[in-house]
């Protein structure tokens, strides 16, 4: 007898996901680290038979013997430029009638990416993003949505999955023209959300728009706030859920390979490393960093069958803590530090963007906007003053980004109007820099 396709077979593919999820958090680190090495034999394999792209420029290395997790390292990169030479279909290692769904890349730093998955990945995918916003949503919980929907996954992961979880959902998106902020802010007022998904810069504009209108944010009753889609420092974080009064949440993945990392019940941010490989690596030398040293963080799929991919370099620069996690996960855990192309370069020196986030919100009396970016007069800060002496206020930003990074910048303070004006232009506010102001001055 014929088997009913997948997309006939839901609730039969969610209890098997649901019970191999289960079944590896029960693991040791020892054990969920030999079923990735069985995995990865597998999955490279795989990848370079049924790939088109990895079978015709990778044929060198079919056969390559994998005896250790180590050794995916015989196997060279996969870059983003990689990835736009075979758009749409040259890494898909299955047929077109298999794919359910089929995304793409914003295309804001270069020409578009795109990315494929089968039925079955994508609903066993949905039930790890499932198990992880069930721990912060659930019945009773209205949740905006705010996020874009077009030829994205996230969004609608997001959305199933706080479904599944018994939430209900508001698809408010993002930039929008049915859905324009204004809209959104009196959508908030009025229907009264606990829950809101959406970058953290998107968070402070609403919080904005509402207060700016007379209203008190805090009234809309928000409870929950899960960011995504931007790295965001320990102090703009303390200033969003101070500003709400939300507990916070977040999830980390890309356009390539959905959700990468999933928050625990603990509220750590785990690895998915029941489905990926994980190396960081020294960005510039590629060689491994020690566990807790940040790095760029590479990957490898180990069960996507539509789009696999092999050792991907992300551009991602990220710290992996192999520190055991009060929830039982045999997943490491993963702080985020931004893009490895957002570094700061002046004189020799790198400046991590979030780390120099850190320094200058942290400072007492600062506002919830920033920006930075190097000149010809060096490194430049502009930051937004909460109190009424903005000239000692960048006097003590000027001080404490010299002491932390040994560079001293010129610091002045921002034009709350003109960051709204630049934010409410761009895909990506969290990347807010001084061309992105100069542009709407």
């Amino acid at each position: 007898m014929t088997a009913a396709p997948p997309y006939l077979r839901y609730e039969e593919i969610r209890r098997s996901a649901l019970a191999d999820l289960d079944a590896y958090e029960k693991l040791t680190r020892d054990q969920a680290a030999r079923l990735r090495l069985g995995r990865l034999r597998d999955h490279v394999a795989y990848a370079l038979s049924a790939s088109p792209y990895y079978s015709e420029r990778w044929s060198a290395h079919r056969g390559t013997v994998i005896d250790h997790l180590d050794d995916i390292r015989k196997l060279p990169f996969t870059t983003k430029r990689d990835l736009r030479e075979a758009y749409p279909f040259g890494l898909v290692a299955v047929d077109r009638r298999e794919i359910v769904r089929y995304g793409e890349s914003t295309g804001t730093t270069g020409s578009p990416t795109s990315s494929v998955i089968t039925y079955e990945d994508w609903i066993r995918g949905n039930v790890a993003v499932e198990r992880s916003v069930g721990h912060v949503f659930g019945p009773g919980d209205l949740v905006f949505v705010a996020i874009p929907y077009e030829l994205a996954f996230a969004s609608y992961d997001l959305d199933r999955a706080l479904e599944q979880a018994g939430a209900g959902v508001v698809a408010v998106g993002t930039l929008s023209r049915v859905c324009p902020f204004e809209r959104m802010v009196e959508m908030m007022w009025r229907v009264g959300p606990t829950g809101l998904v959406c970058t953290p810069s998107r968070a402070l504009r609403l919080y904005d728009m509402l207060a700016d209108s007379g209203r008190d944010p805090a009234e809309v009753g928000l409870r929950t706030f899960l960011y995504v889609g931007e790295t965001c420092s320990p102090a703009k974080l303390a200033k969003i859920a101070d500003l709400w009064g939300v507990r916070l949440s977040n999830a980390y993945g890309s356009t390539e390979t959905n959700s990468l990392g999933l928050v625990c019940a603990a509220g750590s941010l785990h690895l998915t490393e029941d489905r990926h490989l994980f190396e960081v690596l020294d960005p510039e030398t590629a060689e491994p960093v020690p566990d807790g040293t940040a790095g760029e963080l590479v990957l490898t799929t180990l069960v996507s069958r539509a789009m696999p991919l092999l050792r991907y370099r992300t551009g991602d620069y990220v710290t992996v803590s192999g520190e055991p996690c009060v929830c039982g996960s045999p997943n490491r855990v993963l702080a985020h530090h931004g893009r490895v192309g957002e570094q700061l370069v002046h004189g020799g020196r790198r400046i991590n963007k979030l780390a120099l986030e850190e320094v200058v919100l942290s400072t007492e009396g600062t506002g919830l906007y920033w920006a930075a970016g190097i000149t010809d007069d060096g490194l430049v800060v502009k930051v937004e003053t909460e109190n009424g002496d903005p000239g000692g206020l960048c006097a003590a930003v000027t001080r404490r980004v010299e002491d932390a990074f040994g560079l001293r910048p010129a610091v002045s303070p921002i034009d709350r109007a003109q960051v709204r004006r630049a934010m409410d232009r761009m895909l990506k506010p969290g990347s807010l820099g001084l061309d992105d102001l100069a542009a709407v001055s």
